[in-house]
């Protein structure tokens, strides 16, 4: 069975972390139960806790929470930094937003299946040598889908195949 490799947007981290329920709460909480059920791989930058943390500064209550949690999401998620390459192509790649094609070419560096974000710009994008944007609660539907199959077929394998 080939695991789906998903990386994370750091507004899906900031739904899991913040104390106020977002749209995308649930189904974000959703995934990160499937990465530590060791379902799924996730992939995820230490920019994006870097930047989740100053969201979070505002409310030094809230400071040791955010650093506990950060503590347990690292036990599951691989959280990786970003490298030249990402740099080099998010340069050349001319976005407009240069944050998300920093991340975009790290995901896409690190081979993983989906990309998963809850900005609609970034998720209504096409397939990018395969992987798949889309939004919290459209992957966990995909996910559902995929599972119905596997029920029905005895695999579960992501829209394309890694060569490893």
């Amino acid at each position: 069975m080939l695991t789906i490799k998903v990386f994370l947007d750091t507004n899906v981290l900031i739904d899991v972390l913040s104390a106020a329920k977002r749209p995308a709460t649930e189904y974000s909480s959703r995934i990160f139960q499937g990465i530590r059920n060791y379902k799924l791989e996730g992939v995820m930058t230490v920019q994006s806790i870097v930047d989740a943390t100053y969201v979070f500064r505002r409310d030094p209550g809230t400071q040791s929470l955010f650093r506990d949690k950060i503590f347990q999401i690292r036990n599951y998620v691989n959280v990786e930094p970003l490298n030249d390459f990402d740099l080099q192509d998010a340069l050349l790649s001319g976005e407009p937003d240069f944050e998300d094609a920093l991340q975009v070419y790290h995901a896409y560096h690190a081979r993983c299946d989906y990309f998963i974000t809850s900005d609609r710009e970034l998720s209504n994008r096409p397939p990018f040598s395969g992987m798949q944007f889309c939004t919290p609660g459209d992957f966990v539907r995909k996910i559902q889908e995929m599972a119905l199959e596997e029920r029905t077929n005895g695999t579960l394998t992501p829209e394309r195949t890694r060569e490893d």
